[in-house]
């Protein structure tokens, strides 16, 4: 009874929350405001997607860029929740869970920053706002156009902090008549979730709005033995509102409302051994404190907790003037996130430690921009602004290090970042284009109230979230500026309607900034210089499409994140390099038959960094050639999809694998801190009948393969031991749905 109640209970939430707007929907006339819709890549060539990643509407197949799109369709035929889901279905691309946030990295451009506050190296973008929080990457993914992903530098035409790439999430716009859908799935861990949303007119051709919830709730993977409560389970909530007003043929304004919630147990930290070849003898494991035999199990005095909240407001103001077209995003964001761990990952008593911000971000980009037979052009100017209060808190029991049962790293850091940015492209022959761009950037930080210590009163037991009273503390407020200039050439040559090849050369920059509550100076920003080459081509009357893209990158000043002592603390590597190449192919093999996949070669190393292993004193400081974290050198999938005419619908018939090379969670490339090569299998069964009904069976992770996804490593004074977090375990499940 309990699974049906939940679906009823959630299903009553969605259609009362969606209900109420098809009331207003009226017929229409449709207006074209925005550039076309993408198609889905399962229901279409490649080349026909329609992207947006360098800010004007063209086909996929002619972008000259190493980008991938994944079509709306194409994810909700599949188990994908978040963005980290998405990882499996794009070359090059590694999201690790840590602490509570999702750590990025394209080609091995990321960033191992366990600190709160720390920033991402690849821009995530939601219907063009930039999203300054690494913890977006686990904000709920749903009723979704398309996800685009431009791998490599995008220091011309993003925001901030690309140097590893951009995610483009792309909503479903509101619709000239009424229209919506409902899909609500059921599988194994009593995992429910409904995605819904209703769309249409309310004032003829004139407004139109959107509305979009999903709701999900899943037991956890595994069982926290000390109190038989779940881990890694799921609880979260989303909603999304749009408003469209079309005032005129040329003007066109769209506001959007966003809100966001989980509260569980997520992300739990499992104690999988020590950096060093023989734990500490402080390591509480060796203190008599078992492991769980399964690895899913936990058996922590401290339940796991994972509660992140942010809402959000958007307005996208587009004016065709008679010479170019203006647009101007305004994006406004609030929002905190609360990650608590058991710190030891033992019954242990007294030791925790707390993840936590507290968010507000605003954003202003203005883009003015044309396009013609002989020149693209396009001028803008961007600003943002954070505040953001962030801490680590944390306790450690006084027999197992007496001098740092108190812990406390925190403070609030401000942001100020200013940019004006072009891009201009010269069609010097139908098939031949050269292009040419700059950014200039200019960054102020400022940190306040920064505050660490590392000592409290021994007699009293902390309790999780408390700030602890200042026995030694050390507060300097400081502030820092930093600024570049990140010029792209590049150009594109056609040798057909659908083949051409391309050549990029362009510089990345990440900013400087602070270690919240590490009181140091601050650390430097790190610059990125690319050169890439690639082809994309369509044979055989497009029944074959092939993307291929060799790149050399020179990385300097990388930003690493180190723990001195019980503080994170971020320093300025010295140099690494990155070589790779990426195939992606799509092949229709016939009328009911088709074949996709890609493999990737990515060597991405340092060259000369120097740095003692704060968790095992004596493995040597060079750290030279050295792969990058979160940067598998292969990886590679395979898919093969049949369908077919049944019952008048199409039966769909598809499965898939994918295989990793290991992958290291730091640039010390210790084997505990890992997770070795492995290989995930996928199915699905899918049927769409007549009427807009659908239904599908999946399983993912077919054998049931145990995969770290990301570690916490804690310093080698309190044992030196590894906490890792995994992707998901074998989850199967039925799916049905309606289209109207």
């Amino acid at each position: 009874m309990r699974p049906i109640s939940k679906m009823l209970r959630l299903t009553t939430s969605i259609l009362s929350l969606s209900l109420p707007a098809a009331a207003y929907a009226q017929q229409a006339t449709n207006i074209p405001a925005t550039p076309p819709a993408a198609q889905d890549a399962s229901s279409t060539q490649i080349g026909d997607i329609v992207v947006t990643a360098q800010r004007r509407s063209e086909r996929l197949q002619d972008a000259p860029l190493a980008i991938t799109a994944i079509g709306g369709a194409s994810l909700q035929r599949t188990a994908v929740t978040n963005i980290s889901d998405i990882q499996t279905s794009i070359p090059n691309v590694n999201i690790s869970l840590r602490n509570g946030s999702g750590v990025v990295a394209i080609r091995g451009i990321g960033y191992d920053i366990v600190t709160a506050g720390a920033d991402g190296s690849v821009s995530i973008n939601s219907d063009g706002i930039y999203q300054s929080r690494p913890a977006a990457a686990l904000s709920s993914l749903y009723d979704v156009e398309r996800v685009e992903v431009a791998r490599g530098p995008q220091g011309t035409l993003y925001g901030r902090n690309s140097t590893g790439g951009a995610i483009n999430i792309i909503s479903r716009r509101p619709t000239d008549s009424l229209e919506g859908y409902i899909d609500l799935s059921y599988g194994n861990y009593n995992a429910l979730s409904v995605e819904g949303a209703i769309s249409g007119p309310i004032v003829n051709d004139k407004l139109l709005a959107r509305v979009a919830v999903k709701l999900e709730d899943r037991d956890g993977w595994g069982t926290n033995l000390y109190n038989g409560k779940d881990v890694d389970d799921v609880k979260s909530r989303a909603i999304r509102g749009m408003v469209e007003f079309r005032p005129s043929e040329v003007v066109n304004f769209l506001l959007i409302g966003d809100y966001f919630k989980r509260d569980d147990s997520a992300n739990a930290l499992h104690f999988i051994g020590c950096v060093s070849p023989v734990c500490n003898a402080n390591a509480a494991i060796n203190r008599g404190f078992s492991l769980p035999s399964n690895p899913r199990d936990v058996n922590q005095d401290i339940q796991a907790g994972y509660r992140p909240e942010q809402y959000g407001v958007t307005l996208i103001s587009k004016v065709e003037l008679p010479f170019a077209d203006l647009t101007a995003l305004t994006g406004y964001k609030n929002g905190k996130s609360y990650f608590l761990s058991d710190f030891d990952g033992t019954a242990q008593l007294g030791s925790f430690a707390t993840r936590e911000e507290n968010y507000h971000t605003f954003s202003q980009e203005l883009q003015l921009g044309h396009h013609s037979d002989k020149l693209d052009w396009i001028l803008g100017g961007f600003y943002f602004h954070e505040r953001n209060f962030a801490r680590t808190n944390a306790a450690f029991p006084p027999f197992l290090a007496p001098a740092l049962s108190r812990v406390f790293q925190g403070g609030t850091l401000f942001t100020d970042a200013y940019a004006v940015f072009g891009e201009l492209s010269y069609h010097v022959t139908p098939k031949f284009t050269m292009t040419v761009g700059g950014r200039y950037s200019d960054e102020h930080k400022k940190v306040e109230g920064e505050e660490i210590y590392t000592n409290g009163p021994t007699n009293t037991r902390a309790r999780p979230g408390e700030a602890f009273p200042c026995v030694v503390c050390v507060s300097i407020p400081n502030t820092a500026s930093f600024n570049a200039f990140t010029p792209k050439f590049g150009a594109q040559y056609k040798f057909s309607p659908h083949q051409m090849i391309y050549v990029n050369v362009q510089k990345g920059f990440k900013s400087g900034g602070f270690a919240v509550g590490a009181v140091t100076q601050p650390f430097q920003p790190e610059t990125i210089w690319s050169y890439e080459a690639g082809l994309k081509a369509d044979w055989f009357d497009r029944a074959l499409t092939t993307n291929i893209a060799v790149y050399h990158y020179d990385y300097k000043d990388l930003q690493v994140g180190q723990i001195v002592g019980t503080a994170t603390e971020i320093r300025n590597a010295a140099s690494a390099k990155v070589d790779g190449v990426e195939a992606e192919f799509r092949l229709e093999a016939g009328s009911h038959v088709s074949f996709d996949g890609f493999g990737s070669y990515n060597h991405a190393r340092l060259v000369s960094y120097t740095a003692p292993n704060p968790a095992y004193a004596a493995q040597s400081p060079d750290q030279s050639g050295h792969l990058l974290s979160n940067a598998p050198k292969w990886t590679g999938k395979l898919g093969a999809e049949y369908a077919t005419e049944a019952a008048a619908g199409t039966l769909t018939l598809r499965g898939e694998v994918f295989t990793s090379s290991r992958v290291y969670f730091s640039p010390f490339n210790n084997l505990t801190n890992s997770q070795a090569p492995y290989t995930l299998f996928n199915a699905s069964l899918r049927y769409d009948g007549p009427g807009g009904w659908y239904g599908s069976l999946f399983v993912n992770n077919l054998t049931d393969k145990l995969v770290v996804s990301g570690t916490i490593v804690s310093s080698g004074a309190v044992g030196g031991y590894v906490a890792a977090q995994y992707l998901p375990p074998r989850m199967y499940g039925i799916k049905v749905g309606k289209r109207f």
